[in-house]
Formats: C-alpha cells, sequence, structure tokens
C-alpha cells in the first residue's frame, strides 16, 4: 500500500510539476486593424503582436498538452483592455508566466525587453525570463541587440502590465516598426520565427519538456493549365513547407487529394473549359499551414486531337459508284475535313463517316485523308492517304429516288426551275437542325458557289443566283450532315 501511495505521489507531483499557466498578451490592439485604438497604434505594431501571441499559442496547445494557454485578446476588434485589466486577467488565471508582446515606435532598430522588479521579494525569476526572452530573440529574430533591462519608472505606460501582475513576466518589443525592421515584422515566414522563439523560451525557462516540432513554414503554389498530350490537366507545384511531412489538396474548397509527400501535383480529373481553384495545406504532427500566396485559380486547357485512322471502302449508292469513308474518333477533336486526290473536298464534319458519291466514275482511283480539327490545332489521321478504286454499279437494280440511301423519304431535295435562266431554288424538307451545305461545280469538276443553308425550320429553302453564268449543266453536291447528294441543274 505504502508503494502505491508513493507511486501516485509520484504521478501527481509529475503533473503538477508540469502543468502550467501561461499568459499571453499581445498589446494593444483596439477596434479597426489599421486604426481607431487610444494610443494610435500603427498596423503593423497591433497586427503583428497578436499574429505572433496566437501562432505561440498554437505551437504550445499542439506540443504541451499540460500547459494552459490564455490570451488577454484574440482579435483586433474586441474593444480596449487597459494594462490594469490585463494583469489583472494574469491573476485571475493564477499566471506562471506572463510574455507581453509589442513592436517598438520612435526610431532605431533591433529587440529589447523588459523586467519589472517593483514591490518583488525574488527578482530573480523575472530578471531570468526577460534574459533568456531577450537573448533567443536575438539570435532567431537575428536581431540588435538593444537592452535587457528593468523598468519600475513606467514612463512607457503599457509596463503597468508587469507591475500589476504576480506572474513572472517581461515585455519584449519584437523591433521597429518605422525602420527597415518592418520588413520582418509583416512576414508570415519571421512571424513563425518569433513565435516558436518565444516557445522555447518559455520551455526552457520552465526547463520542461515538449514535443519539439514546429509548425510546418510559408510555402507558395502554383497551379498551371497544361497539356499532356491529348490530356488535359492542371500541375500543381509548391515550394517545400520546413518542417512539413506532408501535403494536403483543396479544389474548390473542398479536400481533395491527402497526404500527398512531395511538392507537386497532377489533376486530371477535370473538364476542358473549367475554373478549379486550389489551395495547399502542409502538415506534421504539431499542425497545418496553408499556402502563403492564397487561392489559386486555373482554367482548364483544350487539347489538340488526337491520333485516329480512316477507312475507304468502294460501295453501290443503288446504281451509283460511291467511297464510304468511316474514321474512328478523334479525342478532343470537333471537326474533321476530307481530302480527296490531295484538295479539300469537305470541310466541318461532325461525324466520323461520309458518303462520296459526287462525281465517282468506276474504275477510277481516289486518294483520301481526313483532318482532325479543334481550336488548338489539327491532326491528319494517322494511318496516311487512303487509295481506293470505284467499283461499277451499273448491274444493280435501279431504285426511285424517293426510296434509295440518298434520298430516304425523310429528306427531300428539290432544285426548282430547272432548267433555270437565272435564279433557281434549293429547297430540302424534313432536315430540321440538320448541317446543310451546298457546292455548286460547273461541267469540268470547278467549284463556283459554296454556302451553309439555315436549317432551323423544316422546310430550308435557298435561291442561287448563276445568273452571270454561261449557259450549260451545272451540279449541285448537297450535304447533310455527312451524307452526300448530287443533283444536275441546267442554265439555258
Amino acid at each position: 500500500m505504502r508503494t502505491l501511495f508513493k507511486l501516485l505521489f509520484i504521478v501527481l507531483f509529475s503533473l503538477t510539476a508540469n502543468a502550467q499557466i501561461v499568459v499571453i498578451d499581445p498589446g494593444h490592439g483596439y477596434g479597426a486593424t489599421t486604426s481607431n485604438n487610444p494610443d494610435g497604434r500603427t498596423a503593423t505594431e497591433i497586427e503583428t503582436s497578436l499574429e505572433v501571441g496566437l501562432r505561440t499559442r498554437t505551437l504550445i496547445q499542439n506540443s504541451c498538452s499540460t500547459w494552459t494557454v490564455q490570451m488577454t485578446r484574440t482579435t483586433n476588434v474586441n474593444g480596449w483592455t487597459s494594462v490594469t485589466q490585463r494583469a489583472q486577467m494574469a491573476n485571475n488565471w493564477n499566471a506562471d508566466r506572463l510574455l507581453s508582446i509589442h513592436c517598438n515606435a520612435g526610431g532605431g532598430t533591433g529587440t529589447e525587453t523588459f523586467y519589472c522588479t517593483d514591490s518583488d521579494t525574488n527578482t530573480a525569476p523575472d530578471i531570468a525570463f526577460a534574459q533568456k526572452i531577450q537573448t533567443d530573440m536575438v539570435t532567431n529574430g537575428v536581431w540588435n541587440n538593444r537592452r535587457c533591462v528593468e523598468d519600475n519608472s513606467f514612463i512607457a505606460y503599457h509596463l503597468g502590465v508587469l507591475k500589476y501582475s504576480s506572474a513572472t513576466g517581461c515585455l519584449n518589443e519584437i523591433g521597429f516598426v518605422d525602420s527597415a525592421d518592418a520588413t520582418k515584422l509583416n512576414s508570415s515566414t519571421w512571424r513563425d520565427t518569433f513565435a516558436l522563439s518565444y516557445f522555447n523560451s518559455l520551455k526552457s525557462n520552465l526547463n520542461l519538456t515538449c514535443n519539439t516540432t514546429p509548425l510546418p513554414g510559408s510555402f507558395t503554389l502554383t497551379a498551371t493549365p497544361e497539356c499532356n498530350g491529348i490530356t488535359s490537366q492542371i500541375k500543381l507545384h509548391w515550394t517545400a513547407s520546413p518542417n512539413a511531412t506532408n501535403y494536403d489538396i483543396y479544389r474548390n474548397g473542398a479536400l481533395y487529394a491527402s497526404n500527398v509527400t512531395g511538392t507537386q501535383y497532377l489533376n486530371t480529373y477535370i473538364t476542358v473549359g473549367t475554373i478549379y481553384t486550389y489551395t495547399v495545406k502542409a502538415k506534421n504532427v504539431t499542425g497545418t499551414t496553408s499556402n502563403s500566396n492564397g487561392t489559386l485559380s486555373a482554367t482548364a486547357l483544350n487539347c489538340p486531337p488526337g491520333a485516329f485512322t480512316l477507312t475507304a471502302t468502294p460501295t453501290c449508292n443503288g446504281t451509283t459508284s460511291a467511297i464510304n469513308l468511316i474514321w474512328t474518333t478523334s479525342a478532343n477533336a470537333t471537326s474533321y475535313d476530307i481530302y480527296r486526290n490531295g484538295n479539300l473536298y469537305a470541310h466541318d464534319v461532325t461525324g466520323t463517316t461520309f458518303l462520296n458519291t459526287y462525281l465517282i466514275t468506276a474504275g477510277t482511283t481516289y486518294t483520301y485523308y481526313v483532318k482532325a480539327k479543334n481550336s488548338i490545332g489539327t491532326i491528319n489521321n494517322s494511318n496516311g492517304i487512303a487509295s481506293v478504286t470505284a467499283i461499277n454499279c451499273a448491274a444493280k437494280v435501279a431504285e426511285t429516288e424517293a426510296t434509295t440511301e440518298i434520298n430516304t423519304p425523310q429528306t427531300e431535295i428539290a432544285l426548282y426551275p430547272n432548267p433555270t435562266s437565272g435564279i433557281f431554288n434549293l429547297a430540302v424538307n424534313n432536315a430540321k437542325n440538320k448541317r446543310i451545305e451546298y457546292y455548286l461545280f460547273d461541267s469540268n469538276g470547278k467549284m463556283i458557289k459554296n454556302a451553309k443553308i439555315d436549317s432551323s425550320g423544316e422546310h430550308s429553302n435557298q435561291q442561287i443566283d448563276i445568273s452571270h453564268l454561261p449557259k450549260g449543266i451545272y451540279f449541285a453536291r448537297i450535304l447533310i450532315d455527312n451524307r452526300e447528294f448530287t443533283k444536275q441543274i441546267i442554265k439555258r
């Protein structure tokens, strides 16, 4: 029983010895962050003291579970708290250590620390604490060592927080806001450094051991839209965060990938033309730090068309010789151009088939290739030029125009008046919302006219003027989606 009691006593003593109450007092602060405070402090003073104090608290809370941290203010907009009120808060919390954080002004550079032994029976703790804070801040902040002194005169009224507090305490002026020191004071990376210096000073002064892993340091992110061949992707790359063990990636505000151990990530699950936002958080056992340049936006790129293949097969369309073109889909392509015998024959085809019936002569060899297109570029079918010889279809049983593969009952095409003395109509019925385009050729195969026809209604009609052309026979090649129709027109 005595042994058990002894063990319990040791455990309780150990917990009591390690249980510390630390009060962090960020100086000043009132109303808006840049003004509206009774003693006219600058935004750098108000914000730096608070931010360093909050980061010091985070380090303690994440590393020293037996410590209790209290803050005299946690925001820049919480009303004015006098120095006597701050001291009373520390006394009410029964603080073991009081660290008051400020920034200097009025000329000069470097860091300085003040302590107060007024009415103290034992002055050594305050002196030792102040000297430790000053020494570490000089070293870790790479500051000019101004001084570490006692100030019982309270000419600087903010030192009253030390006079009226019973805790071992000191007041550290990190640096000067009206000198080159301001660059460090406003730096997120340096604020982390100041907080870590305070944290380690407190541990040393209290002679306690806690987790020594600091928070991940500041880092920056870039988000670059790019193409990997035909695949659109957004490349995320960030600088290494000091002390980080891994990273979490947030896309559009939600966690997207976790525990990434490198410093880059390829996001390929995206939609072309869509805008995505990204942030990255660096992590370790102590806590997290977001990339210092904030949320980034990136728009997924459209990438060039991908490889595809073409087949060209001789066939018959009734008694008419024809060549049937079929090609595989080209990734990212929005349309295709068809080349016959080296010349552009049909453009902006949106499907992957085309029946060529115009001026196909049995026994004649034709060559074809297809070009896939989008706004980024073009690519030819990967298996090269297809060469094919038209077959003789004269033995085929004639079929009426109304039931041929070309003119089904669903699609009706008429040219009138035919013959014409100058102007004729091209009428297309039952082809609503289909792509309709016509090409007009003379008897030598020279193209004379080319235009698209509005197909928003059930019946489409286009007037074509050939009054300026000589008398003779002309051919109209009509494309409806990916099907080809040929009509003859006579000019008198």
